[in-house]
């Protein structure tokens, strides 16, 4: 494996060598809460990323009355040899139950599970069907030109699945002419390692872009064993993994206004599954998985004066191995859509359907699934100052009921002068998520199940300012939200059945601060995320179930983040303090301590000809902190990692 890892490096800088291409441009990147928080610098960067408008609008343009973080490519830079769980865990306050350095990472916004967050790309699901989630810690970053993360119910915007909020992964034409890309090089703690390289050719009408990178860790750390008397000190065991993908895009300019479009990639995840602490020293018990994903897409878009539209077919493949179990399932899905927009006023609508055939031996029968949907947006500005937005999504499902999906959006800009910029902003959803293949055939025919049903209201608040070498930004966001049909897999006796949960009640607040300040050739900013969560069962299967009116299992009250960050040319240091508050595990009266780690980072970048090189260095858990995300699982001590990236 070593050998290999080196070979494939030695050959990417050897082909980042030879290669021709522009010179180096570094932009500055903006953090932003929402779209109405901007700088120069903010638009700066829009003008370069938007040099070729065609085909229709994206969704979130029609949540005025919700927060949607935006993450351009500036932004992911210093991500790059990380996975989608790093990212998440890092930059944001939201909850990510981990099993482990590198292992299985499920994302939970504003408490709901996985299955309640719609991850896409390019519109594409990353959702593996059988499943009806996604596990983070397969998504690389290195793959992405920017992110987008709406917190909050979506359903009529993003579809089902969306009740705690959806993440959209981007990829981008550049347009830029002549071959460039990068190669990225990081090696640190643990035996962990990464290589990637992403070439990039443009005529002005064409562009290609080819990518692929290969991670690898041991993760041979060393825990104290809290299951063993004396709580003995041991290195971890069987908790390796390797995980390698390679993308392809092709796109075309159709006259002024036309793009086809053509992406594929593959992912070949191998990886150990970490031992608990009791099991650790036992090797008739380790095991490990493998999954292979692939998704691909043609798109074709345009746009003609007032009209735009946007056809997609996309094909994906699932396969997962674990001992002799294997869950697979193929997809094809197609989406059309249509967009006609005036100057106060912007209509959408779209229809799209998908055929799944799974391959899971755990299913009873032969399943089948169709999927067929059909939704309205609208946006309507009436004075500069407010902002109306409404939709409705419906469709129909194989052996389930799908319900109408409404929302409605409201913003108005309360001041708007001299730098100061204060918005006002509400939203109501009613969003569902329908039971996975596996809810309803996993053991036999669950079709009794009825789909997740969400009713969210929210309301919040935009506060920036702008002053010369001064900037400050905030925003607060207060949300309630009524779950019913919460499903959930309880035993029964010697087997594990699905259930719906009558009522689980989810609300809390949500806080963003951000101030930057420059002083000759000295750049601080400073962001604050904290989110207060309060889920909790108000109506249960039975009357004496213990957990009613307790906060669900691996949610905790308080996440905080707090990122610093102060550059000097060609210097950048930054110092990451995160705090997760307590937590229950499955049993209400066991607690897991809250913890709080320390990271700190630093890079230089500098040019080499016309090439752009940064070197950087990060120490996570910079106290060395013991902890536990998930009981029993123990997570990385202090630990460091050196990376070079190579711009051509």
């Amino acid at each position: 494996m070593y050998k290999r890892l080196l070979f494939i490096s030695f050959i990417l800088l050897q082909q980042a060598h030879l290669a021709l291409g522009s010179s180096f441009d570094f932009v500055l990147g903006e953090k932003s809460f929402n779209q109405d928080t901007v700088s120069k610098r903010t638009l700066d960067s829009i003008v370069v990323s938007t040099s070729y408008k065609n085909g229709t609008s994206s969704n979130g343009i029609f949540a005025v009355g919700s927060n949607i973080i935006h993450v351009d490519s500036s932004l992911l830079l210093s991500s790059k040899s990380n996975s989608l769980a790093d990212y998440i865990r890092e930059k944001s306050s939201i909850y990510l139950k981990e099993y482990g350095r590198g292992m299985r990472a499920y994302i939970s916004i504003r408490g709901t599970s996985s299955s309640h967050t719609s991850l896409t790309w390019n519109g594409v699901s990353l959702a593996v069907p059988t499943l009806g989630q996604t596990d983070l810690s397969h998504i690389p970053i290195y793959f992405f030109d920017n992110m987008k993360l709406h917190v909050g119910g979506a359903s009529s915007l993003y579809g089902d699945g969306s009740i705690g909020g959806a993440i959209q992964l981007n990829t981008l034409p550049k347009w830029k002419r002549g071959l460039h890309g990068d190669v990225t090089l990081s090696a640190g703690s643990f035996s962990t390692y990464f290589a990637g390289t992403s070439l990039r050719y443009s005529t002005g009408k064409f562009e290609s872009r080819s990518a692929f990178f290969h991670s690898m860790a041991k993760n041979n750390y060393y825990f104290n064993n809290a299951t063993k008397p004396g709580l003995p000190r041991e290195k971890l065991n069987n908790s390796s993994y390797a995980n390698f993908g390679v993308m392809q895009e092709f796109y075309k300019k159709i006259g002024n206004s036309s793009l086809v479009t053509f992406n594929v990639w593959y992912l070949d995840f191998n990886r150990d599954i970490q031992p608990s602490m009791s099991l650790n020293d036992r090797p008739n018990t380790y095991a490990f998985i493998i999954d292979k994903n692939l998704r691909s897409s043609l798109s074709l878009s345009g746009a003609k004066n007032s009209y735009s539209y946007s056809t997609t077919i996309s094909y994906s493949n699932d396969y997962e191995r674990y001992k002799e179990d294997i869950i697979a399932a193929s997809k094809v899905a197609f989406n059309a859509e249509g967009e006609y927009g005036r100057k106060k006023m912007i209509v959408k609508g779209g229809v799209n359907g998908e055929y799944t055939i799974p391959s899971v031996e755990s299913y009873t029968f032969a399943v089948k699934e169709s999927r067929a949907y059909g939704y309205l947006l609208l946006r309507y500005d009436p004075i500069p100052k407010l902002f109306i937005s409404a939709g409705i999504r419906g469709g129909i499902v194989t052996d389930s009921k799908v319900p109408f999906m409404p929302s409605f959006d409201i913003k108005y800009r309360a001041v708007a002068n001299n730098g100061y910029l204060l918005t006002l902003r509400s939203s109501i959803s009613k969003s569902s998520k329908i039971p996975s293949l596996n809810d309803r055939y996993w053991g036999g025919a669950h079709t009794y199940l009825k789909s997740e049903i969400s009713s969210t209201a929210e309301m919040g608040a935009d506060y920036s300012f702008y002053r010369d070498r001064f900037s400050f930004a905030l925003f607060t966001t207060f949300y309630r939200s009524n779950v019913k049909n919460w499903i959930r897999w309880f035993p029964a006796g010697q087997v594990w059945r699905p259930q719906n949960i009558p009522k689980v009640n989810s609300k809390g607040c949500e806080l963003g601060i951000s101030f930057e300040s420059s002083l000759d050739n000295w750049n601080y900013n400073s962001t604050l995320y904290y989110n207060y969560i309060n889920v909790k069962t108000v109506e249960t299967l039975w009357g004496e179930d213990p957990t009613k009116g307790h906060q669900l299992a691996y949610q905790p009250f308080h996440n905080l983040r707090l990122i610093n960050e102060i550059k000097r040319a060609p210097f950048t240091a930054s110092l990451h303090l995160s705090y997760t508050g307590e937590r229950t595990t499955l049993d209400i009266y066991d607690k897991l301590k809250p913890y709080l780690l320390v990271d700190m980072a630093l890079s230089y970048l500098f040019t080499v000809g016309r090439r752009g090189v940064t070197l950087s260095a990060t120490v996570k858990n910079l106290t060395n902190r013991s902890y536990q995300n998930v009981k029993f699982y123990p997570m990385a001590p202090i630990n460091y990692n050196l990376s070079l990236r190579y711009d051509f």
